[in-house]
Formats: structure tokens, sequence, C-alpha cells
């Protein structure tokens, strides 16, 4: 069974046996199998609608050309059913629904976080492409460089290797130890620099973070971005089946407290489970949600200045990293 054909079981088994009408980016890419890419990257074109052994891909028809010619989507299973973009695809889903009882989407969610082995094949390229897009930019960095252009590289450096820049970090010298989030400016660089990217590949996120120093660190920077990655060290190994993101969340918060940062964790995210959304679920206190093997994950924690941030793999040999 091919694994479009898998995914349209499975989504239709959670739905019990009633219809479904896919509209999230994240479940529309992940039941076409990381095709269906958008024009606007924070928005989906497609909605995807199931009714039985009838599977149907919608659009504006002002698209047709590129989903025939790029998408193929009809490999995949799928009717295409294009609809006149100034009148809406309300009319189409009413029809191709009928009188069926609509299962709300969100029954997927379980589904969509479990990687298949094309998936996990997807995600390690997917990975590959990310680590060398960033090791790219590092290699032509120098202090005099704006935050803005070196943002820039990064993006192009993403682009080349068909990944969407989703989110692009670039913080120098000034800004590095104020913001945790340093949308990029036109401060230069200076002594040294965060640069931070979350990219898409088929529907797939993948988050990276990298430190660089011109010359020797400063001591306190070393110390912190020591102390970041022993705190990302201590939660990857803890990252293990039937463990609940509220208890990673503890394991960060032990970790931060032993290296002399206690309550650092709440100045920042921590990642959590990845995969067709940057963040498909955040670990936050009382998050009850068990990890599994199969999944993806993005750890992040930081502090003042620095951070270390991977994603990998949860295998049954233990956390796979892809951004290596």
């Amino acid at each position: 069974m091919h694994e479009a054909e898998r995914k349209r079981a499975a989504a239709l088994e959670a739905a019990g046996g009633r219809a479904l009408v896919v509209e999230s980016a994240a479940n529309v890419r992940w039941l076409l199998c990381g095709r269906g890419a958008p024009v606007d990257v924070c928005s989906t074109d497609y909605t995807v609608v199931l009714r039985g052994d009838d599977a149907f891909v919608l659009f504006m028809d002002i698209e047709r050309s590129r989903v025939d010619a790029e998408e193929r989507l009809e490999e995949l299973g799928y009717e295409l059913c294009p609809f006149p973009w100034h009148e809406g695809k309300a009319a189409t889903v009413a029809r191709l629904v009928g009188s069926a009882l609509l299962a709300d989407e969100a029954v997927l969610d379980p589904h969509r976080r479990c990687l298949g082995a094309e998936e996990l094949e997807r995600y390690r390229t997917a990975g590959s492409a990310t680590a060398e897009a960033v090791t790219e930019a590092l290699g032509a960095l120098h202090p005099d460089q704006r935050e803005d252009a070196v943002a820039g590289t990064l993006a192009a450096g993403c682009r080349a290797r068909g990944l969407v820049p989703r989110v692009v970090l670039v913080a120098g010298e000034s800004r590095q130890p104020v913001h945790r989030h340093p949308l990029p400016t036109r401060a230069p660089l200076g002594r040294h620099a965060l640069l931070a990217v979350t990219a898409e590949r088929e529907g797939l996120f993948v988050s990276m973070t990298r430190l660089v120093s011109f010359g020797p660190p400063p001591a306190r920077l070393a110390e912190l971005t020591e102390a970041c990655a022993e705190v990302d060290a201590a939660v990857l190994a803890a990252s293990r089946p039937d463990t609940s993101l509220d208890e990673l969340l503890q394991v960060l918060a032990r970790a931060y407290e032993d290296r002399g940062f206690p309550n650092e964790w709440r100045h920042h995210h921590q990642g959590g489970l990845t995969g067709y959304r940057s963040r498909e679920v955040i670990a936050a206190p009382g998050a009850a949600l068990e990890i599994a093997t199969g999944q993806a994950f993005a750890w992040n924690p930081s502090l003042p200045g620095a951070k270390a941030e991977e994603t990998f793999l949860l295998t049954a040999a233990g956390p796979e990293i892809l951004c290596a």
C-alpha cells in the first residue's frame, strides 16, 4: 500500500467512518506526503476531502497549471477539484460532502506526529540540507556584516537546497545577550553572533541554532554556551518513549538549576515535538502527551546570548540528530 493510501486509511479510521474536510496546512501536507506547497508560505492553498473511498483535493483554478505540472497529486490517488477563485470553495466542499457526517480534523493529530519510514528519510534529507545551509552561511561571516545581510545569505542557502526558510534569526554582539528571538536588523555583527533557522522541506520542519565568535569568545559567553549545551544533552538523554513532555520540562528545569540558573526555563519556551509544524506541541507544565519512537523533536534551551538547538528523531536506538 502506498504511503498516501495508508494515511487516508488511518485518517478514515480515526474519523470513525465519518467524512473529513481537512484545511490545516499541517494535516494537508501530511496527507499529501509533503506535496501541496502553498504560494503563501504562511497558509495552505489546498483542502482535502475524504469520504469513504473517495479522496479529493480542492484548490483555486488559477493554480491548475502549476498543480498539474509540479504537484502530481493524482499519483497519490486524489481527484483534483479546482474551483473558480472568484467563487470560493464552499459550494464545491458542500457538493463533495453531501449529507455525510463530518469528523473534526483534530483526530489526525496523533497520526501526523508519528512519522513513517518514507517521512523519516525525507526528514534526514531535510536535516542534512539545513545543516549545509547554516554551515555555508557561517563560513562567509565577518564582523562588519549587518544582521539583515547575514539573514539574506542564510535564507538564500536554504532556498538553493529546496528548503523554505520559515524563521531566520540573527543577532550580533550588541543584541545577542538581549533577545531570545532576535529578528535581524541593520546592526553589525561585531565580535560574535547567533544564527537560528527553522526551515521547511516537503512539509517537515527543521530547527537549528549556531553561535560564532571571531576570535576567542568572551569568557561569559563561552560559559553560557557550555551550560546550554549541557542542558540540551540532559533533555536529549531523557527523551525516551513513554516520557511525558511535562516530565521532560522538569528535566530541563533541573538541568538549568544544577548549573546555577534556576527558573531560567521561564524566560523562553524550551521546544518540544516538531514535524509538520515548527512545534507540534511545546513542553509546558502539565503537558501530559507521552513521546514515542518515530517522532521528531527540537529542544532549544537558552540563556542570555546563548542557545542550543537541534532537531532529532527518536529512534529505537535513541535520539538521532538531523543537523550534525
